[in-house]
């Protein structure tokens, strides 16, 4: 049974939006329109060979979703980095031809982001910083900056996110998909909305059946990987405080299936993109060999454009971690080691 105190105060966590992204996604899509439309306009000015996305944690995950339309929908060139990725592996001698990099940044003070953005500079690469104020260290490295003005940190950065990818690709001479990124975006606010009940209903459920549960395989593909890896090692670890490991379904095949004797419980993230099938797949065969399994399909909530499954399941996602945490017992707000002790030395934030 669950605490309505603490479920109440868990509903009220900073990373709890979901009653509220619907309208944070219209307000700041409406104030930003004509920023938005500049920066596609700057980027197109810049002719870059490749768009570079860069961030940590959740903000490479809300990246994710931008790399993930460029990379299906259109032939522009995208790469998808973390800070320290981008500078361990892409050495400045040996430069991919003219970039510009888009930086995302909830805090605007990542530590591993900031880094990236100076780096950056130094390379004479633009940047675009996506951050939910003006204020931090990430806006005194980029050239150019959007902010969101909200606690919705996944939601409304990935909806000012693809208005401007989209955009930018319109200029770019792909309007067809642009313009329908677009529509789709305008409608999504009122589609959230029409999926709060059965997300409450499916999140209930699966929280009551696998809440004896301290381990999780979680699975996803396509559209929802980044939410899949989110859900597990920055919603399931961080909140939760339990073990997870996210592991793109279409993989499952190769060696994971063996632990299914033991009759794991799993969490599995399925969209519509063309990566449903190797989903589906892998769902029969677990089902089939008795793993405990909380699907989170996104056609069960609402339909949309492929790329934009992440948004129908952001509810059912939030709605089980908060049930989860507090049939627990368990504080969503109470950190004891992140934004609590420096991870390497002279570091104020992470």
């Amino acid at each position: 049974m669950m605490d309505p105190v603490l479920l109440a105060k868990n509903q009220r966590a900073e990373i709890s939006s979901y009653l509220i992204a619907a309208d944070e996604i219209e307000k700041s899509l409406e104030a930003n329109r004509r920023e938005l439309s500049g920066l596609a306009r700057f980027l197109l000015e810049q002719a870059p060979d490749r768009i570079l996305l860069l961030g940590s944690g959740a903000s490479w995950v809300t990246l994710y979703s931008g790399y993930y339309f460029l990379q299906t929908c259109t032939p522009i060139p995208v790469a998808h980095r973390y800070g320290p990725e981008f500078l361990a592996d892409e050495p400045r001698e040996l430069a991919l031809g003219k970039t510009v990099a888009i930086l995302a940044s909830y805090s605007g003070n990542t530590a591993d982001t900031v880094n990236a953005a100076r780096a950056c500079r130094e390379r004479g690469i633009p940047t675009i910083a996506i951050c939910r104020t003006r204020q931090g260290k990430l806006m005194e490295q980029a050239d150019r900056l959007i902010t969101y003005e909200s606690v919705c940190l996944y939601t409304s950065a990935m909806a000012n996110l693809l208005w401007l990818l989209a955009e930018y690709a319109g200029l770019r001479g792909h309007k067809a998909e642009g313009a329908r990124m677009q529509e789709e975006l305008r409608r999504l606010p009122d589609r959230f909305r029409g999926a709060l009940t059965k997300s409450e209903e499916v999140a209930r459920e699966a929280a009551e059946r696998l809440k004896d549960q301290e381990f999780f395989y979680v699975l996803g593909d396509g559209a929802v990987w980044a939410l899949a890896y989110q859900f597990g090692y920055t919603n399931l670890m961080e909140y939760a405080k339990v073990d997870a490991a996210c592991l793109r379904g279409c993989e499952w095949r190769h060696g994971p299936l063996e632990v299914l004797p033991r009759s794991p419980a799993m969490i599995q993230f399925v969209g519509t993109d063309p990566g449903r099938q190797y989903a589906l797949a892998t769902q029969a065969y677990c089902r089939s060999r008795g793993a405990r399994l909380a699907v989170f399909d996104s056609k069960d909530y609402f339909d949309c454009h492929p790329v934009l499954a992440p948004f129908a399941l952001h509810t059912v996602s939030q709605l089980f971690l908060i049930y989860y945490c507090t049939l627990h017992g368990r504080d969503m707000d109470a950190y004891g080691e992140m934004h609590v002790r420096p991870y390497i030395a002279g570091e104020t934030y992470f």
